[in-house]
Formats: C-alpha cells, sequence, structure tokens
C-alpha cells in the first residue's frame, strides 16, 4: 500500500512540476530579464490577465477550460496539458522503476519502511528527468539548450554525487576508494567523457562539412548528462542520440513540401533526440550494455551467419536512405 501511495504521490508531484516546467519553457529563453523571470503567478499569454489559481490546476484546469482562457476565450495550448502529463507519467514510471533501487522496502518485522538513500537518489532523478523535460522543449522551440539548465545542471549533479553514492555508478569494474569519492570521481569522470568526446564529435563534423554541425549547447547538455549517468551511460546516449536524431532527420526531410522553406526549418534540434536517449540510459543502460558487449559478441561466436545478417540489414538500411533523399530532392 505504501508503494502504491509513492507512486500516486510521485505522479501528482510529477504534474505539478510538469505545470512549473510550462513556465521555463515560455520565460526561460526570453531575451528581456524581466520576462525571463521565473517568479511570481502566471498571465494568460493572450490579454495578460493574471491566472487564478484554480484555473491552473495541472491538466484538469485546461479540461475543464476546454482549452480557453477564462479571462478573454482566447486558446490555450494544448503543449501545457502535454508537458504536465508527460512529466507525471515520467515520474510515476520513475516511482516503480527506480533506477537505484526500490524507495520502500520491507522491515526485518516485515513492515514497509522507506529506503532513505534510495529516496534521494529518486529525488535526484526526478529533477533530472525535469530537465530533459524543459531542455527538449525549448530546444525544439528555439534551437537552444540554456545554460542556466546545463552549467547549472552540471554542478549541481556533481555536488549531489558527494550525498548519493553510486549516483553516476563507478568508475571501473573494481572501485578502490571509498564509496563518496569513488562517486565524485565517477561524476566528474562521466561529465568529462560528454563534453570531451561530443566537442570531439562537434570538431571534426564541422571541419568536415565546412559549417557547425552541432551547438556548443549540446555539449554541455552531454556534460550534465555524464555526472548523472556516469560515462558509460553518457556514450550510450550519445550513441543512442545520433540513431535516434538521424532517424528523425531524415523523417522531417521526408515532410518537406517546398524548396522555398526558410533556412531555420532546416535546423533539426538535438537535444530533444538526445533526452530521449538520456532517459532509456537512466532506465535500461545495464541490459543494452550487457547485450551490446556479452550477449551479442557471443550470439555472434555461435551463428556463422551473423555477418551476412548485418550485412543484410546494411544494404536495406542504405537503400530506405536513398529512396527517402531521392524523394526529397524531387519535392525541391
Amino acid at each position: 500500500m505504501l508503494q502504491v501511495v509513492f507512486e500516486v504521490g510521485a505522479a501528482l508531484l510529477g504534474a505539478c512540476v510538469g505545470s512549473f516546467l510550462n513556465v521555463v519553457i515560455y520565460r526561460l529563453p526570453q531575451e528581456d530579464p524581466a520576462r525571463r523571470s521565473l517568479g511570481g503567478r502566471s498571465h494568460c499569454p493572450q490579454c495578460g490577465k493574471q491566472i487564478a489559481w484554480h484555473d491552473n490546476v495541472p491538466v484538469l484546469g485546461w479540461l475543464w477550460l476546454r482549452g480557453r482562457a477564462r479571462c478573454c476565450g482566447g486558446p490555450i495550448a494544448a503543449r501545457y496539458p502535454m508537458v504536465e502529463a508527460l512529466t507525471a507519467v515520467l515520474f510515476a514510471v520513475l516511482a516503480h522503476w527506480p533506477p537505484f533501487g526500490p524507495v520502500v522496502i520491507a522491515g526485518a518485522d516485515g513492515t514497509a519502511i522507506w529506503n532513505g538513500m534510495a529516496l534521494a537518489a529518486f529525488l535526484l532523478h526526478a529533477t533530472f528527468v525535469s530537465v530533459l523535460v524543459a531542455c527538449s522543449f525549448i530546444d525544439y522551440d528555439h534551437r537552444i539548450l540554456p545554460d542556466a539548465m546545463t552549467i547549472r545542471g552540471m554542478w549541481f549533479f556533481l555536488l549531489a554525487s558527494l550525498f548519493v553514492p553510486g549516483l553516476a555508478g563507478s568508475v571501473g569494474e573494481a572501485p578502490s576508494l571509498n564509496p563518496t569519492a569513488e562517486s565524485l570521481l565517477a561524476s566528474g569522470l562521466g561529465l568529462g567523457v560528454g563534453m570531451g568526446v561530443t566537442a570531439a564529435i562537434r570538431s571534426g563534423a564541422s571541419a568536415l562539412f565546412g559549417r557547425q554541425a552541432m551547438g556548443l549547447g549540446d555539449v554541455k547538455f552531454l556534460g550534465m548528462v555524464g555526472a548523472v549517468l556516469g560515462w558509460k551511460s553518457v556514450l550510450l546516449t550519445l550513441f543512442l542520440g545520433c540513431v535516434f536524431g538521424s532517424i528523425g532527420g531524415l523523417l522531417q526531410m521526408a515532410r518537406r513540401r517546398s524548396a522555398d522553406e526558410s533556412a531555420g526549418a532546416h535546423e533539426i534540434p538535438f537535444g530533444p533526440y538526445l533526452a530521449l536517449a538520456a532517459l532509456i540510459a537512466l532506465f535500461a543502460a545495464r541490459p543494452i550494455l550487457h547485450f551490446l558487449f556479452e550477449t551479442w559478441p557471443e550470439w555472434q561466436r555461435d551463428h556463422a551467419a551473423t555477418p551476412w545478417l548485418l550485412l543484410g540489414s546494411a544494404i536495406l538500411s542504405l537503400l530506405a536512405l536513398l529512396v527517402l533523399v531521392r524523394r526529397v530532392r524531387r519535392r525541391k
């Protein structure tokens, strides 16, 4: 029963946090410092009138008003309840499958008790998930990943690793330092690997294509991810992010209907794909890495046809890519 209460409470907390994230997503990219402030009550985006608290209830307020502002009748974007519902679901999933271990455990007498360290890890992971959501929507709207979230996130999670040993895993297979030092070193290594590898890819790709291929925001974003997940998981995040970004980019190219779109419309925000990859790494890094480096090599050794299977898959993928590129060029 305590576990159920915790999961329901996590979902409600997520909905409330999602409501605040809507404020962050809207205000943080603003150029005017006065409008960038995250304090103060919410105002109607149409007429500027202050929104009553009972109309600002996460998800339910939008449904009750049927997507229209009470003050002026102007439309309220469906994104607001979507962000709130998304954050609520992510918090509930985080409570049901906590990456750091169960928050509610059985005591010596069989009663349910709180696991303090796992609860602290849950709060840190919930903060991390919130940053991922906010950064994804900001990057989608404005093609930026704010330093206020990435750089501050680096330092916050780096310091947090001192209080939750093992937050970012360990440096090696057999830790030789005390838990606190090992945790700080693992978080720092993840931060360095996330930034270093991404910066190297950014420099190489920019030199190859003769133009900026990736923003510095992505470099700092992956540094923050590494501070939370560790060096192995941040490399997995980068790999999965590139896969998702490639698929998303091809789909976006296939949807273009004219050649006179602005250059900005052709830019692909990398942040949402990296955020999705980071979520997958948060929940499933261990089984994915086990499959890639242990299960898959064993399967290859036991099945002689594996190279042909890989070759066939690569050829099919290449043909699909060529078809998409050809269709895009015809539309242009």
